[in-house]
């Protein structure tokens, strides 16, 4: 289903890990070298300066190719119907299937901006379809959901995987509300159910070896989930919600449960993080209390900006220093402290590996007769050490 070499992904997970081992001191820069040699990887992926590059000027390139399509077109008044858009979306998603084939693109910045040129174009197609209809929330978001999901699945792609985790929360949102005459009074507490549920299944499907290849895009949807989590019991996004969409200004119902929600849960997420070693659930915890002394100050003006920004500043650090002195004594499986001990089992793994290197080659392989194999170079596929 992935449209990218699962060979070439495997080795590239290879490469990354023996690089960490490589900053470890774990193995030799010739060795390092020499494994790389041997498992190669025939991507282009160019750097974040020329990805952001590349990007742009394929933004470009569609802008003017689109502009002139529609201007050959305009004599035939059919720049206004969604089967022209549609049939742009069809266009744009052709040249990614075949640019990423052709060119081995991997995260190059042309595939980047292709995948949200086409999306955005089949999600404006349905919104041309659909108009102002009833359910029209209900429907774009599904819409959103299915297009961003799909090319999440073909392409691996981080920012489609983080639109499908906000699309279907947002179609759970639109639908309880639409569907349960008091959607909206009990919409916080689906919404914490469900941001819940989608975290655990993405941490469930992330390790799964079957899935190696969509784990970070698994990690974007349980960092999503956590932050969608949060903001469900919000108290100020609550508020908000319920005067936008039900137009009822004033105090919420349940809501010192809302404030205790507010306040605490950026602790609970750093409570488990400590526990879990999960350093994804800390970083997140940690901007959330800047969130909630920024939804205290929105409510209650008892101090200046400048002194709630200090406050929030100086609770973010205290608890980060608690927790590195806590941690000052291992605990649970995790310290502050510089390791200075390789864990056997970890250099076990990298040894085998250069064992298996260095005597790759059968006992009863063929004398040398001057031919060499291997050590080539993909015309174009980025696989050289070498820029």
């Amino acid at each position: 289903m992935i449209i990218y070499n699962q060979t070439w992904l495997a080795n590239l997970r290879l490469q990354d890990q023996v690089k960490d081992d490589l900053d470890s001191g774990l193995i030799s820069p010739e060795e390092f070298k020499a494994i790389t040699q041997k498992y190669l990887v025939g991507f282009y992926t160019p750097g974040i300066f020329a990805r952001v590059g590349m990007a742009i000027l394929t933004l470009i390139a569609v802008l003017f190719g689109d502009g002139l399509l529609a201007f050959m077109a305009a004599s035939a008044n059919i720049i206004e119907s969604w089967g022209f858009v549609l049939f742009l979306a069809m266009l744009s998603y052709f040249v990614l299937e075949t640019l990423t084939k052709q060119n081995n693109y991997f995260r190059a910045g042309v595939d980047d901006m292709l995948t949200l040129i086409a999306g955005c174009q089949i999600v404006a197609v349905f919104v041309m379809m659909i108009g102002n209809a009833d359910g029209f929330n209900i429907a774009i978001s599904f819409v959103v959901l299915v297009t961003s999901l799909w090319l999440t699945i073909r392409f691996s792609d981080r920012l489609m995987s983080a639109i499908a985790s906000c699309a279907v929360l947002a179609f759970i949102f639109f639908v309880w509300i639409q569907l349960i005459p008091a959607g909206l009074a009990t919409a916080p507490f689906i919404m914490m159910t469900a941001s819940g549920c989608l975290y655990w299944l993405a941490g469930r499907y992330a390790g799964d070896a079957r899935y190696i290849n969509y784990r970070d895009c698994l990690y974007i949807t349980q960092a999503i989930a956590l932050l969608a989590l949060y903001a469900a019991g919000n108290y100020f996004v609550i508020q908000t919600l319920s005067a936008d969409m039900a137009g009822r200004e004033g105090p919420v119902p349940f809501g010192r449960v809302f404030w205790i929600w507010t306040f605490v849960v950026p602790f609970v997420y750093i409570g488990i993080s400590v526990r879990k070693k999960d350093a994804m659930l800390l970083r997140i915890g940690l901007l959330l209390i800047a969130a909630a002394v920024a939804t205290f100050r929105n409510y209650y003006h008892v101090l200046p900006t400048e002194i709630a920004l200090t406050i929030a500043g100086s609770a973010m650090l205290l608890v980060a220093f608690a927790i590195m002195r806590y941690l000052k004594v291992p605990k649970h499986g995790i310290t502050t402290a510089d390791p200075d001990k390789i864990n056997s089992l970890d250099r076990l793994r990298v040894e085998s590996l250069i064992v298996a290197e260095t005597f790759s080659h059968a006992p009863d392989a063929p004398t040398d007769d001057g031919t060499k194999f291997g050590g080539g170079s993909f015309g174009g596929g980025g696989s050289s050490a070498n820029f």
